[in-house]
């Protein structure tokens, strides 16, 4: 069976835009140290001129910002102005627009005459004098000093004053100098790798003689470190970042706020970022969206001219073909050359190629994401043209680039104007080869070939492992529609295996992308019949069924016709087989599981090596939703397969049930940002189930309750209401969460579902007993008893177990529980079970310690604090007083985050409001957070981890 991946089906939310109004997302990460340090420097007015350098999209106008601000509250005179490019041909427009805003700053007497004015009669007069243009500098700066000093102390802020006019830039070294002392100081950024020429290099040697002379210094902006890149992430998401994000984002922008901030955008337009328990994944599939000239990661370059932009996106198809480039370029754009190569030297100079030397002449893109975003602006007809050249050029043994899939990418950009059967091939072979581990390339390969393929046998291939590229990287409507291709327009070309196999991602990607309508007329076996013959039919309408959630109805429909598909080809009699399985393992029959487990012959088509790897893959994940984690063990370790190899819903399963906690809830939520669906769709609820558990225990109650909400649909409903309960239990409510318990223990009923009911029983029963009602607690057990009788695992006999010990007073079957759980060595369960037997009078002084210990290395904070409580209660000493204390603020600063008011608080706490108010109080002013929202908000991103 294959896995598909389907994100509407799980329903995670998308990454959130930032709200307007909200400050950049470019904003101090990690570079508050020198914001404070540029301050300072113009606060002492020394050295007069400071100049921030950076390449375009560093954040330069975020950090002067933020000078700016800490200024103004530091209770200093600012002056802020940005330069525009246009503004270099307007003489002494920048020093008019500086002396216009320093007399707006108001303070001071106004003189009848301004001082812009002044000078900019000065400059008439000294325009037409003869004298040396020194003089006229000198005499220009010293009018300026003369007006701007009365205003001290005063920053003066020039955003991109690479932009500024000559004649300004001409007085900068006189007036640097002159301001030195005089309670003035500049702070300019300054943009580096823009080619300017001759003007250009003479500007920049200015400042760096103010520098050698101690009037200057120069302060270089840096790109985010990973860290900080990651806070960035954090900040923009409102959620905790993965580590493969981070990686993939930082490692694309190379630490540029610009580009990272374009790449979380791009992310979040595709989709494919996504947050589940305010934690932030990636899907790994990405197409850029088509980009225009204006965006941020493109205007920069678009503004250097016609000639130098055409080169760049040229240059995002040729780069890799190295020495060749320089042709091809020239040839596609009509272009010189030489002209080209004079392109290229200055999108070097401006930090936009990085070029090498050597063997061969090399150009790489400084930043990837720019590399991606010039390619997605390139027009349909520009893109095919540029790939068929460079594809003509690797193919003909001209050009040979490092990586191996540049041909087939130019290739399939190409179109019909390379070799349409040569590509076909090409693109077929490299598509299938990479079906199972690059989604992104196999899917766009596979596509192309569909568009021109024209032999029958080559497309039906093309069209059958389209769909199972799509099914496995989570294109779920393509998959679907490439599959009924298959089977209605290509069945005659396959065999009756492969078209069991296309039925399968058929009726899996109709359930992934929620097309009921198609479903049920499948299940009723309406027309047109599935190809194959009556077997495949027949299971096909059965899976149709089950993933419709009528799971009797699928199993009925098998064991009526067991004969048919059993005795069908290999690959129908093993699906007939696990849906038989899966179906009576949830309805409380798991015979045909354990026939399996007995007597492995019993599969058909163990000779096919995928088939067998699934069949183990089914087997262990029988086994989990179980809870017999010793047994699904055994059988990896029999069939020699890593834990890795396992389904993400099922590694999930496997940790939670370990005690590896938060290793199993990272899992869960990766596996529904990824939106793993597959042909066993039962995995994920109780992983979902195990997770909220996990939530739960430490605290955070709304968010287990969001987890649910994420995957509720048509399966196991009722295992969901049992996890919903207990958040309702802990925040005391207890009737809404009674009625939930009892109300999923009907409709499992209804449905004939058993699995999952074994622990629901044992609670319902814990809360009936306290109600005094002990003939609904004696139906409990009943009902508990004939769960553990049908299931018979461990898992459900505890729990039987339990009930005896609490409503009976059966010690004995406590006692018996206690043992059960120290063999199966699951430490969630083992805690649960110890904690239930001695609140039964079971060994009350040794197992309460034991429980509260287990919940310590669970991290299961809040139930740690009610285990405690019950301590007291039987004079059973609490350990570690520092720690206790430790833990209560942690667990307060988790229940906060969560929104809740003081007598919510005290609820959950058991404590009162009066006392949760001096707690609180005390936490703040331990943690210097100065509000509930403040540090929720430090929560969310992880800035504060208590």
């Amino acid at each position: 069976m294959i896995d598909v991946v389907d994100s509407s089906r799980w329903e995670p939310r998308p990454a959130p835009a930032p709200e307007q109004g909200e400050r950049s997302v470019t904003s101090m990460f990690g570079r508050r140290a020198l914001v404070e340090r540029l301050c300072s420097g113009a606060l002492s007015g020394f050295p007069p001129l400071t100049l921030l350098t950076g390449e375009a999209g560093s954040g330069r106008s975020a950090v002067l910002d933020a000078v700016a601000g800490e200024l103004v509250a530091a209770g200093a005179r600012v002056v802020s102005i940005r330069v525009g490019e246009h503004e270099r041909s307007t003489p002494y427009g920048v020093l008019y627009r500086l002396l216009t805003a320093v007399e707006e700053l108001g303070g001071r007497e106004r003189e009848p005459t301004s001082t812009r004015d002044s000078v900019l009669g000065l400059v008439a007069r000294l325009s037409a004098d003869t004298g040396r243009a020194g003089d006229v500098s000198d005499r220009l700066a010293n009018t300026v000093l003369s007006s701007v000093r009365r205003y001290a102390p005063l920053t003066v802020l020039i955003d991109d004053a690479q932009w500024t006019d000559a004649a300004t830039a001409s007085l900068l070294d006189r007036l640097t100098r002159l301001f030195a002392g005089q309670g003035c100081s500049i702070v300019a950024t300054w943009r580096i790798g823009h080619s300017t020429g001759q003007d250009g290099q003479r500007r920049a040697a200015e400042p760096a003689r103010l520098e050698a002379d101690g009037f200057a210094r120069f302060v270089p902006l840096r790109p985010l470190t990973r860290a900080q890149s990651a806070a960035f992430l954090a900040d923009s998401v409102r959620a905790v970042p993965d580590a493969e994000l981070v990686d993939r984002l930082h490692t694309a922008s190379r630490g540029n706020p610009a580009a990272l901030r374009s790449m979380i955008e791009v992310h979040r337009q595709a989709g494919v970022l996504r947050v589940v328990d305010q934690h932030a994944y990636t899907r790994p599939a990405v197409e850029w969206p088509s980009l225009s000239e204006s965006h941020p990661l493109l205007a920069p370059i678009h503004e250097t001219g016609s000639v130098r932009w055409s080169v760049a996106r040229a240059m995002a198809v040729l780069a890799p073909l190295d020495e060749n480039a320089v042709g091809l370029a020239a040839e596609a754009l009509d272009l010189d050359p030489e002209t080209v190569r004079a392109a290229l030297d200055s999108l070097v100079t401006d930090r936009v190629l990085v070029g090498s030397r050597g063997a061969r002449q090399r150009w790489r893109f400084r930043i990837p994401a720019v590399r991606d975003a010039l390619e997605s602006s390139l027009g349909p007809y520009e893109r095919r043209r540029l790939c068929a050249l460079a594809a003509t050029a690797v193919r003909d043994g001209t050009a040979e680039p490092d990586d191996e899939n540049y041909l087939p990418d130019r290739l399939a950009d190409a179109g019909k104007l390379v070799d349409s059967r040569r590509s076909a091939e090409l693109l077929l072979t490299r598509g299938v080869e990479v079906m199972f581990t690059d989604g992104l390339h196999a899917v766009r390969w596979l596509r192309a070939v569909l568009d021109r393929a024209s032999d029958p046998e080559q497309r039906a291939v093309a069209v059958l492992t389209y769909s199972a590229a799509c099914a496995i990287h989570g294109r779920m409507t393509e998959a679907a529609d490439g599959a009924r291709a298959t089977l209605l327009e290509h069945a005659d070309r396959l065999p009756v295996e492969m078209l069991q196999e296309v039925a399968i991602v058929y009726v899996t990607g109709l359930a992934a992308c929620e097309r009921w309508s198609e479903l049920y007329r499948l299940g009723e076996g309406e027309p047109p019949p599935v190809p194959g013959g009556p077997a495949n039919e027949l299971v096909t309408r059965a899976f149709a069924l089950i993933v419709q959630g009528r799971w009797a109805e699928g199993d009925r429909l098998l064991a009526e016709n067991q004969r048919l598909w059993s005795a069908a080809n290999p690959i129908t009699a093993d699906f007939g087989h696990m849906f038989r399985g899966g179906a009576g393992v949830l309805l409380g029959d798991p015979s045909t599981l354990r026939r399996s487990l007995a007597d492995p012959g019993i599969w058909s088509a163990s000779e096919y090596p995928q088939h067998r790897f699934e069949q183990a893959r089914y087997e262990v994940d029988m086994l989990l939703q179980l809870g017999e984690l010793d047994e699904a063990m055994r059988v990896l370790d029999d069939r020699e397969l890593a834990l890795e190899q396992l389904q993400t819903p099922d590694q999930s399963l496997v940790l939670l049930l370990r005690g590896e906690h938060s290793k199993g809830l990272d899992a869960a939520r990766r596996s529904i940002a990824d939106g793993v669906y597959s042909a066993r769709p039962l995995a994920p609820v109780r992983m979902a189930h195990g997770a909220a558990g996990v939530l739960t225990g430490r605290g955070w109650l709304s968010r287990a309750r969001q987890l649910i909400g994420m995957v509720r649909g048509r399966h196991l409903g009722h295992v969901l209401d049992h996890a919903e309960s207990w958040a309702l239990y802990a925040l005391g409510e207890e009737s809404e969460a009674d009625e939930l318990l009892r109300s999923g223990l009907r409709s499992a009923d209804e449905q004939g579902f058993v699995l999952g009911t074994d622990w629901m029983w044992a609670d319902l029963a814990v809360r009936e007993h306290r109600r005094g009602d002990t003939g609904a607690a004696e139906e409990c057990v009943c009902r508990g008893g004939s769960v553990a009788e049908a299931l018979g695992t461990g898992r459900s006999e505890i729990a039987w177990l339990l009930s005896r010990a609490l409503v009976h007073g059966d010690r004995d079957s406590g006692r018996a529980a206690v043992r059960l759980a120290r063999e199966r060595a699951m430490p969630d369960e083992m805690a649960w079970t110890f904690l239930r037997a001695a609140r039964s009078g079971v060994d009350t002084a040794r197992l309460l310690p034991e429980a509260y210990e287990l919940f310590g290395e669970l991290d299961a904070l809040l139930w740690r604090a009610r285990t405690r409580g019950i301590m007291r209660e039987h004079d059973i000493s609490v350990p570690g007083r520092g720690v206790v204390t430790t833990e209560n603020e942690r667990l307060l600063a988790v229940l906060v985050t969560e929104g809740l008011g003081n007598r919510q608080l005290a609820t959950v706490l058991g404590t009162s409001e009066k006392s949760v108010e001096g707690r609180l109080t005390r936490m703040f002013a331990r943690t210097g957070h100065r509000s509930r929202v403040e540090l929720a908000a430090a929560m969310l991103t992880g800035e504060y981890t208590p």
